[in-house]
């Protein structure tokens, strides 16, 4: 999705272009969609290999009338962006498949702090509603709330989440070379 599209007409949980999203709208205007995309870094580039969380609250409500159905929008100009490394990663994967309550442990969640802000990631299993419950706090140094958003993953988009996150750990880790590049997928099809 790009960053100047702010509808979804698509089910809950897409991958595109690289991209594991998730919509979550609602009739109350107070849904939350969540973007995760995998960035590696490329020859001669100094950046680390890491994934980026992007969470945006719901900004408008769907509507039916004549013309038809006009989606649910959300605020992706006023999203919260959090880079997460290997060990993140691994930290929700193990809430993931039961290994620890919540991410963090004792400290109740992940604690980043960049740009001036402090941010916090909760990642815990909930009981009602079943699933999964992500929560991005944001606040600045003077104590002001810039962003606070949370999702709840179904049991189904939960897998989806694991799965992805695992396959990610490789490349991250080990660099590039274990993901094929285009040119070589053609080669070896010609």
């Amino acid at each position: 999705m790009q960053e100047d599209n702010e509808t979804t007409n698509r089910g809950n949980g897409v991958q595109q272009r690289g991209r594991l999203a998730f919509y979550h709208p609602n009739g109350k205007g107070s849904g939350t969609a969540l973007q995760i995309e995998l960035r590696l870094q490329r020859p001669g580039e100094k950046r680390q290999n890491c994934m980026f969380f992007e969470m945006a609250r719901q900004k408008t409500t769907a509507t039916r009338d004549a013309n038809g159905r006009t989606p649910a929008t959300f605020d992706w100009a006023g999203k919260a962006t959090v880079k997460m490394d290997v060990f993140d990663l691994c930290e929700l994967l193990a809430v993931l498949e039961g290994r620890c309550a919540q991410a963090g442990g004792a400290r109740d969640g992940l604690y980043h702090e960049s740009g001036g802000a402090d941010t916090i990631i909760s990642f815990k299993r909930c009981a009602e509603p079943a699933g999964y419950l992500l929560g991005i706090s944001r606040r600045g140094r003077d104590g002001a709330v810039l962003f606070r958003g949370q999702i709840v993953l179904s049991e189904a988009e939960a897998i989806g989440l694991r799965c992805v996150l695992q396959a990610s750990l490789f490349p991250m880790t080990l660099g590039a070379g274990f993901v094929p590049r285009p040119d070589a997928v053609v080669a070896a099809e010609a």
